[in-house]
């Protein structure tokens, strides 16, 4: 596929060099293509329909809210002193937010995509629902209402007037027939040019440059209520506050997680290597004690010891599998997967994009996060699945990789605390992914994570106990 492309890309550079060479094909290259400006045309006139819509709906919207909103903060206000009026002006505030999403839903069909701001929520208490007489945001939202009814109306007058010009101009030839000779009084007739064949020429002139502005004005006109929109209904206070408080729960589920694997790491270390490395230790000092008195049982105790650690590195190495290995720095994510799948008893089939290797478009963090949530969700799989085949499947789609593991177990896999996937949710958390398990009771069982291209490892996060 790489090849192919760059061998087209050799291809049409060469023609074009031949081409500049001589003058007519030159003349050629620098015409846009029927093609070309039909594609252009009909973008242009989609975009018209979508802005003309949006002014339109948006004059509609803000008269409902004018007429709705208005009255209930008159009525609100006159009677803050009671828990009424308290209660009206706290409605009002909530239906002007519904109208505002209104206008963000309008903007963003035209083009303008404006972010929901995050709003206070109300409890069940009296005083948690008055919390949203303490946001400026929902205020914001109330002053809008009157503001964009005044500029959408005038939006309105424009462009309603402006594109209804522009046919009815061009076709003033066939219409005005039907019209009495004393009102044939156009432009023509007001510049000194009497006569019905001025009074068409001039007419359709007008009904060409109105058709052929009103793209421009419908734009101007939207992009006037974008700039209102943006500066009212926008809170980017509110979204770097919410996005702290995401980024310190990832964080602090991150820390828990590497917490908890080093502590559950220490334990299977104490409980497996460890005391066969002690018992290793011992047999050892009795093979020394009997080598000279009784070399036969040396022997046996030297097998025995043989026998010990190779069991010990067996178990060590499989409490590498949650540690980064050198295969995944060296060989890539690919290899790294394909020996995990190796090592386990089910079969496993792998299937990874060879671009997440060849292009290195992974960062170092998303690498390890990957690897991380396939070693685990194989050991859970070796461990609970009773599984006879398994697949796992890397893929990056857009700005995140989306692993998905499969296999044809008897389910029950959870994220619960308590079960092998417990640590995942907190893991992938630190570099702001995400996790879905989807295993009801006889399976089959699917586990799909997603984690960024670009993922930070979270301060203080080793990422080589990946």
């Amino acid at each position: 596929m790489t090849n192919t492309g760059s061998e087209l890309e050799f291809s049409q550079g060469a023609g074009l060099d031949a081409s500049l060479q001589n003058g007519p094909d030159m003349t050629e290259l620098s015409q846009p293509s029927p093609v070309d400006s039909g594609n252009a045309l009909a973008r242009t006139i989609r975009q018209a329909g979508r802005d003309l819509a949006c002014v339109a709906g948006g004059f509609f919207i803000a008269l409902f809210g004018f007429i709705v909103c208005v009255p209930l903060f008159s009525l609100g206000v006159g009677t803050a002193v009671t828990v009424f009026g308290l209660f009206v002006l706290t409605a009002a505030l909530v239906v002007a937010g519904g109208f505002a999403q209104f206008h963000r839903n309008l903007l963003t069909g035209a083009g303008y995509e404006l972010r929901r701001p995050v709003y206070p929520r109300g409890r069940m208490r009296f005083w948690g629902r008055m919390r949203r007489l303490r946001s400026a945001q929902g205020w914001r939202d109330l002053l809008h209402i009157p503001i964009a009814f005044v500029v959408n109306t005038a939006s309105f007058c424009i462009a309603i007037p402006w594109v209804v010009a522009g046919p009815g101009g061009l076709t003033y030839w066939f219409w005005s027939q039907y019209l009495p000779d004393e009102e044939r009084h156009g432009l023509a007739w007001l510049l000194g040019f009497p006569g019905a064949v001025a009074d068409i020429i001039g007419t359709t002139l007008v009904g060409a440059f109105f058709l052929i502005t009103a793209p421009f004005v419908l734009r101007g006109l939207v992009m006037l209520q974008a700039a209102i929109a943006k500066g009212l209904l926008v809170d980017e206070a509110s979204h770097l506050r919410q996005q702290v408080s995401e980024l310190t729960h990832s964080r602090a589920a991150a820390g828990e997680a590497e917490a908890h694997t080093l502590r559950r790491l220490e334990r299977d270390l104490h409980d497996g290597p460890q005391q066969r490395l002690v018992r290793l230790g011992m047999d050892l000092g009795a093979v020394e004690r009997r080598l000279e008195t009784d070399p036969d049982a040396a022997k046996q105790i030297l097998r025995q010891a043989m026998e010990q650690s190779q069991e010990a590195l067996a178990e060590i190495r499989t409490l590498s599998r949650g540690i980064a290995p050198p295969i995944l720095t060296e060989r890539g994510l690919r290899a790294a997967v394909t020996a995990l799948a190796a090592r386990g008893v089910i079969p496993t089939t792998v299937d990874i994009d060879e671009e997440l290797d060849q292009t290195q478009s992974l960062s170092d963090a998303a690498k390890n996060a990957v690897y991380f949530v396939v070693a685990e969700s194989l050991a859970n799989k070796e461990k609970y699945s009773r599984a006879s085949t398994c697949s796992v499947e890397v893929r990056r789609l857009g700005g995140l990789v989306v692993i998905t593991i499969t296999d044809d177990g008897v389910g029950g896999a959870s994220v619960a605390k308590g079960h092998g996937l417990a640590g995942l949710t907190d893991r992938l958390a630190g570099v702001d992914g995400n996790l879905h398990v989807s295993s009801p009771a006889g399976g089959p069982t699917m586990i799909t994570a997603t984690v960024p291209v670009n993922a930070k490892q979270a301060p203080g996060d080793d990422p080589g106990r990946h």
